[in-house]
């Protein structure tokens, strides 16, 4: 699931990018407008918020104060009539205040401001501190915020007074701010995206000029010449690509000269070549031509003295046939053809089974590869297949080995070949003392930096030995 919501995450990002910059300079406009809008309608509503939240409490502890004060000489004296009409007025000259609750020194509700009886859940609220102090809830209702005040009076002599303002106010201010804040960023919109617009004409405008002469210059037009509109980045590129096509109309003419001289030199190396075939075919005349004829006057002498036909013939089979083992092994050593017809993995395969029947070795190949994957380039395959070589010689004469596993892995940016054997191993540090003593690990990896691949090493002595060889896809377009 994540393999393939990464590999989602990047065709969208290469879809983003493929995006003609018209429309990324556009979108990059708007985004930077909305966000950076969006950023500053929060900050201020966050900030205003706090602001006007701690004036409306400061307000609130205030007008409840001022009330307590008011109701002190009520309160004290028992007049609960005079403390019902003065909570009632105080309640009508300011409408942010929800309701007043007026309690004596026992915990018992002696005036309110509501309909009916004062609600259980606002009882639960109260209680009779130990200190007399003023004391500040914030309570949630459907209605909004309501900052719930509790003083005493006379130092809680009297009783307490308490008090509930709503949010309104703060709430109306903040839709006010909030619309002021969305028509200028609405209005600062409009103006980025007009910006946008000119800027992203000016920076296409040259740029869809350039690619047309870029075209032309493709078709083999080096004459065209690319207008500069200003003297910006894209001005000096166009100045730049104005020298390119000189430069390359000058090439072009070096080229030409160049061409009757290659087809010149073609010829020379055609009769050249020739020579060389002859030379070849007078060397098989007289080095192989001679030996045959040696071996065709063995046989005819043998076949007249019939008394040692026997021995001597099957003498003169058994030396014809080990020479012409040893020519074919030396000619697939020098160069397999299943290596240039079938590919690396071919030529590995019947390598690897003639050493484990020469040598005695039990050898497993293994080749992973796409069903698609392109075949290799001959310059990867050729320094492979003689790195596998290589190893395979090392492990024969020096490891002791009794079994050798082999891993070929091709894959979307790379090659990789690990041979592993449970033979002897040896000390790594070795390969820091010269070449004298890596078992030729030097050689192998002077073969894959040819390629531009790495060889690795591991090992240990008693713990066998792995070598690594990572090179970088690279596919021949042509056939082998």
């Amino acid at each position: 699931m994540m393999k393939r919501f990464g590999k989602g995450l990047i065709c969208f990002w290469r879809a983003c990018l493929s995006v003609p910059i018209f429309f990324k300079v556009l979108g990059i406009g708007v985004l930077v407008a909305f966000v950076f809008g969006g950023v500053t309608l929060t900050v201020l509503r966050m900030g205003t918020v706090g602001i006007h939240r701690a004036m409306l409490e400061r307000r609130a502890m205030a007008n409840t104060d001022n009330l307590a004060r008011e109701l002190s000489r009520a309160m004290s004296t028992g007049d609960l009539l005079r403390v019902q009409d003065q909570i009632d007025a105080a309640k009508n000259e300011y409408p942010d205040i929800r309701f007043i609750v007026a309690w004596d020194a026992h915990g018992r509700v002696v005036a309110h401001t509501f309909d009916g009886a004062v609600p259980d859940d606002l009882l639960g609220l109260h209680t009779v501190p130990s200190e007399s102090k003023p004391n500040v809830r914030v309570l949630g209702t459907p209605e909004g915020l309501v900052f719930d005040v509790d003083v005493p009076i006379l130092g809680g002599n009297a009783g307490r007074l308490q008090l509930g303002v709503t949010d309104r106010v703060l709430r109306q201010q903040i839709a006010i701010l909030t619309r002021l804040v969305l028509g200028a960023l609405s209005l600062s919109a409009v103006i980025g995206v007009t910006l946008a617009l000119l800027l992203t004409n000016a920076l296409t405008r040259p740029l869809n000029h350039l690619r047309h002469m870029a075209e032309q210059i493709r078709q083999g037009n080096f004459s065209s010449r690319a207008q500069i509109y200003n003297a910006d980045e894209v001005g000096q590129l166009s100045e730049t690509f104005n020298e390119m096509a000189e430069s390359l109309a000058t090439y072009e003419a070096k080229v030409k000269e160049k061409e009757a001289a290659r087809v010149s030199l073609l010829k020379q190396l055609v009769r050249v070549q020739e020579e060389e075939r002859a030379h070849v075919a007078r060397e098989l005349h007289d080095q192989l031509g001679q030996l045959l004829t040696k071996i065709l006057f063995s046989f005819q002498t043998a076949r007249q003295d019939c008394f040692r036909c026997g021995d001597h013939c099957a003498g003169l089979e058994q030396e014809m046939r080990y020479a012409v083992d040893e020519t074919r092994r030396l000619a697939w050593n020098i160069r397999p053809p299943l290596l240039d017809d079938y590919g690396l993995s071919s030529a590995l395969e019947r390598y690897l089974n003639d050493m484990s029947a020469h040598y005695g070795i039990a050898v497993s190949f293994e080749s992973v590869a796409p069903e698609d994957a392109p075949r290799l380039s001959a310059e990867t395959e050729i320094a492979l297949y003689r790195i596998a070589q290589e190893a395979m010689t090392n492990i024969a004469r020096h490891a002791h080995a009794s079994r050798v596993d082999v891993l070929l892995m091709q894959r979307e940016s790379r090659v990789s070949l690990m041979v592993e054997d449970n033979g002897r191993g040896f000390d790594t540090s070795a390969l820091r003392e010269g070449p004298g003593s890596s078992l030729g690990i030097v050689g192998m990896r002077e073969r894959a930096a040819l390629v531009g691949g790495t060889l690795d090493v591991e090992s240990e002595p008693g713990s066998g030995t792995e070598v690594i060889v990572t090179v970088p896809m690279e596919t021949d377009e042509h056939d082998h």
